[in-house]
């Protein structure tokens, strides 16, 4: 089959999928499964980008990943989401971003910052952080819930704004797997 065609024949059947199209004789397969273009992660550890949903994942898809914070006393962090495959996170994609305010303060390393992405069957992306002290079970900040993309395309300069304000005041780091 040459190239062009199997791409009309792709198209066609996805266009069946998408519109509820039926085989009553059960001749073809519409079933179509989605995955995640690019890797979707966080900006971490400096300017890495640490990937939460691997390129590939199957949709629908929930994973999280733990991180803490990078200074002493810090009270406030930035999550920037990104996709993308580089590792650097400024060479990727930028989603959005929000702050988590309000943790206790305490020295570096000690509070959990829970960052979970969920990407239902329709492909939107939803962010959520939550903030646990050892020896608590409840988070100490209210559980954050945000909708991605915060920012349109072309706001590249967005990250590069929030890092001069910021500095690495706001910064995260990965927490390592015991």
């Amino acid at each position: 089959m040459n190239p062009l065609e199997a791409a009309v024949c792709g198209t066609a059947l996805e266009g069946a999928v998408a519109s509820g199209i039926s085989d009553p004789f059960g001749n073809l397969d519409l079933l179509t499964i989605q995955a995640t273009p690019l890797g979707i992660g966080i900006r971490a550890n400096g300017n890495s980008f640490v990937p939460i949903i691997p390129r590939n994942t199957t949709m629908p898809a929930r994973k999280e990943l733990v991180f803490t914070t990078v200074n002493d006393n810090q009270t406030e962090v930035l999550i920037i989401v990104h996709e993308g495959e580089t590792e650097k996170a400024d060479e990727n994609h930028l989603l959005g971003y929000f702050k988590i305010s309000g943790i206790p303060p305490a020295p570096k390393g000690v509070p959990e910052i829970n960052v979970c992405m969920d990407i239902n069957a329709s492909n939107v992306l939803r962010v959520l952080a939550g903030v646990i002290m050892p020896g608590s079970q409840q988070p100490v900040v209210p559980v954050m819930e945000v909708r991605m993309p915060t920012v349109d395309d072309g706001h590249g300069w967005c990250a590069e704004a929030l890092h001069r304000a910021y500095g690495s005041t706001l910064d995260l780091m990965t927490v390592q797997k015991k």
